[in-house]
């Protein structure tokens, strides 16, 4: 049994089509498909990129940072590489707690807004 038809808007089976009607009714919102929407996605994927990258060379310079004050401590006091190392760790442990603070605030605000997280009464009111 296969079926031919294409799957457009307008010529999928009529309980699926139904199924996600009603599921958008209970949310308030008006059915749309938007099944491949490149759109959406390259930009969400392009701020997903700029988000890896911004991180990552936050990382570089504040350890780049935080060596070349250690060496310029060590030049200062006469000290070997022991600023230097110790300027390294403590700038590689601050970056490492605000990326990880950082995240844990961007996931908490994600897990809010999860569907698992609704109760009945949010979604009477959104549908208000």
């Amino acid at each position: 049994m296969s079926d031919s038809t294409s799957r457009t808007k307008g010529n999928e089976a009529p309980a699926i089509a139904a199924a996600r009607a009603a599921n958008a009714s209970l949310l308030g919102k008006k059915f749309v498909s938007k099944a491949y929407d490149r759109d959406a996605y390259a930009t969400e994927t392009n701020a997903g990129y700029g988000t890896a990258m911004g991180r990552g060379l936050e990382l570089a310079v504040t350890l780049l940072v935080m060596v070349g004050i250690g060496f310029g401590v060590d030049h200062l006091f006469g000290t070997a590489p022991l600023f230097a190392i110790v300027f390294s760790v403590l700038g590689f442990a601050g970056i490492t707690v605000k990326l990880f603070l950082g995240y844990d605030r961007e996931m908490q605000k994600h897990e809010a807004g999860a569907i698992w997280n609704r109760t009945a009464t949010d979604e009477s009111e959104q549908a208000a």
